[in-house]
């Protein structure tokens, strides 16, 4: 018994080699309902129509190598950490896996927010419901060993309404919208960089108790002409 415990922990801390890995470009499709698709360039290129179900649809899309990570945020607070290998390669025409059964996800936690984190050099913008925005280090979700579960991803103080991936070494202009239908323009070098994940964050915008944050976007990706 205590040589299988050890053999399973070896297992554990020792990945398996990326050399053996298959080293090519995918594209990832994750819908809102939390349907992941991983698609070859030429499998996208004879079908490029996405299947969905009935009121689901896109979310999430990004090109990649089949060697690459994925982790999966959730609204119960919780990260899961996975590889693209992990997933078979498939079409557009299909719905592709349900990732709450794929990562084991606890009854009833759905997917709220994924990324490729590639090196771990970004960092992650939360935005939440109370009108508080935090700002991690991904390095806080690196692990040395193959775990595939984090918990305490990110603060359960108030409703996690976006997540905004942040490029190293960049600043980015982003607007807050309110269920008042009112906008904040910020810059995201006036939040604090913080290496614990469930730091609460720092207020960025002051809202009547009867509104709440929407959601929020780079400022080039809005409809906004005259910042």
């Amino acid at each position: 018994d205590r040589r299988t415990v050890i053999v399973e922990d070896a297992a554990e801390l020792d990945p398996e080699p990326e050399e053996e890995t298959p080293d090519y470009p995918v594209t990832i499709f994750v819908s809102r309902e939390g349907y992941f698709k991983k698609i070859t360039p030429q499998s996208l290129r004879m079908s490029g129509e996405q299947k969905y179900k009935d009121g689901d649809g896109p979310f999430l899309t990004w090109e990649a190598s089949n060697r690459d990570e994925l982790l999966v945020f959730t609204d119960r607070q919780q990260c899961y950490k996975t590889r693209l290998s992990e997933f078979e390669d498939t079409k557009a025409s299909v719905l592709g896996d349900y990732l709450p059964t794929k990562l084991a996800m606890d009854q009833e936690e759905r997917v709220v927010w994924a990324c490729i984190p590639g090196d771990y050099r970004r960092q992650l913008l939360f935005f939440f419901d109370n009108g508080k925005a935090a700002r991690v280090e991904l390095s806080a979700y690196q692990t040395q060993t193959r775990r595939k579960k984090l918990t305490g991803a990110y603060s359960d103080k108030s409703p996690l309404k976006d997540v905004l991936f942040l490029p190293e070494g960049q600043e980015e202009e982003v607007v807050l919208y309110s269920t008042e239908g009112r906008a904040l323009l910020l810059q995201t070098d006036g939040i604090p960089v913080k290496t614990t994940r469930s730091t609460q964050g720092v207020q960025v915008m002051t809202l009547k108790k009867t509104n709440t944050v929407d959601h929020a976007a780079p400022l080039a990706q809005t409809a906004i002409v005259n910042q």
